[in-house]
Formats: C-alpha cells, structure tokens, sequence
C-alpha cells in the first residue's frame, strides 16, 4: 500500500511540473515563431524604405539575419528564466488554493515571457528595419 502511494502521480505533482514547464514552452514558442517573424518584419521594413537593396545591402542584411537567429532565441530563454519566480509563487501553500491569484501570476508569467522578444522585435525594427527619416504607414492604412 504503501509503495503504491510513492509511485502514483498527484494532481499537484503534474501542475507544479506544467507550472515550471509552461514558460519553456513560451520561450520555445518565442524562440522559433518570433525569429522568424521578426525577420519578416524588418525585411519588409527596411524594404519599404530603402526600396531595392543592392547586393552589399543584402548581404549585410543576411549578417543581421544570422545573427538574430542565434540573439532572439537567447532572449526568449533569458525572459522566460526571469518569468519562472511567479510560476514559483503561484505554489506557494498560501496562493495555490487562490484560483484568481493564480491566473494573475499566470498572466504575469506570458507578460513577462513576452516583454523581452517583443522590445528586441520593436528595437531591430526601429533600428534595422526603418533608416533614415523613413516612416512606416500606419498597418491599416
């Protein structure tokens, strides 16, 4: 009987290894979808703006597009890392039986997985994506 109980698997031990888990998978999610659309973004961009690239232009481009390709997912990871303390407090003896507090910390956890692809994908396209005085239209124009 005994042995039984050590073996069998709790509800709470799979909520606190989805809570510990889940920011991984946001910082996965991040990590492949947000590279590529930031990417996407910017070539646009800066297409828009400087019209046809020549060769040189290109090919630093491709540079950039490198190297964000190892930078962005390291961002993901670090933001999903600094996420993971309220995925911690979520179960805490105290919180974990408060469904509302939970879903707060949760919210919290993708708002702050979120914060640091997103402010990488607005700089590279202030910066990379728009030379010059060059301004973007207004997306539902």
């Amino acid at each position: 009987m005994l042995d039984q109980r050590r073996n069998s698997t709790s509800a709470g031990d799979i909520r606190w290894a989805f809570g510990c888990g889940f920011p991984v998978i946001i910082a996965l999610a991040f990590a492949t979808v947000g590279t590529l659309l930031e990417v996407h973004l910017v070539a646009r961009a800066h297409l828009y703006c400087a019209g046809d690239l020549s060769s040189g232009e290109n090919f630093a481009g491709s540079f950039w597009v490198v190297s964000r390709f190892v930078f962005f997912p390291a961002v993901s990871v670090v933001s999903a890392l600094t996420s993971l303390p309220f995925q911690l407090i979520a179960r805490l003896p105290r919180v974990a039986g408060r469904v509302w507090l939970e879903l707060l910390l949760l919210v919290l956890t993708i708002a702050v997985s979120a914060a640091g692809p997103v402010a990488l994908t607005l700089y590279d396209l202030a910066t990379q994506g728009t030379p010059g005085d060059c301004v973007l239209p207004w997306l539902p124009s």
